[in-house]
């Protein structure tokens, strides 16, 4: 997957967050070809777990600053996504998941940025370009 335009939520720092996730969703990719898929793949999933929680936090973060009205409903799709990784996190250790990972990754992130993250991207916009009383 390579990052498109449309991808852009209009906040430099978040989009450089999507784009290195997107980065581990490609590393996680180029493993399945690798002969040590289970542990490299294992591995990349330890690390894209983290910095997904790291950017969930920054993303809530400037919502809340920003009064956001929906972020209960975003930081609960957080959560669900969390609670998913986790699990497959879970199952790696048992398992070989590589392909599913990449497969949930993909749309995850799709759907994440396509929807959800584009919805705070037009209110944080407008926010910002707001006069200051």
């Amino acid at each position: 997957m390579e990052w498109q335009p449309e991808y852009s939520v209009g906040i430099d720092t978040i989009d450089r967050q999507h784009k290195e996730i997107l980065g581990y969703i490609n590393r996680l990719t180029a493993a399945l070809d690798g002969g040590d898929r289970w542990h490299v793949s294992h591995y990349l999933l330890i690390q894209i777990t983290d910095f997904i929680k790291v950017h969930f936090t920054v993303e809530e973060a400037l919502l809340e600053i920003l009064n956001y009205p929906d972020l209960e409903e975003h930081r609960a799709g957080h959560r669900e996504i969390v609670v998913h990784i986790t699990s497959l996190q879970m199952k790696s250790v048992r398992e070989d998941i590589s392909v599913e990972l990449v497969q949930f990754l993909r749309d995850w992130f799709i759907g994440h940025v396509l929807k959800s993250d584009m919805q705070y991207g037009a209110f944080v916009a407008e926010k910002l370009a707001a006069p200051r009383a």
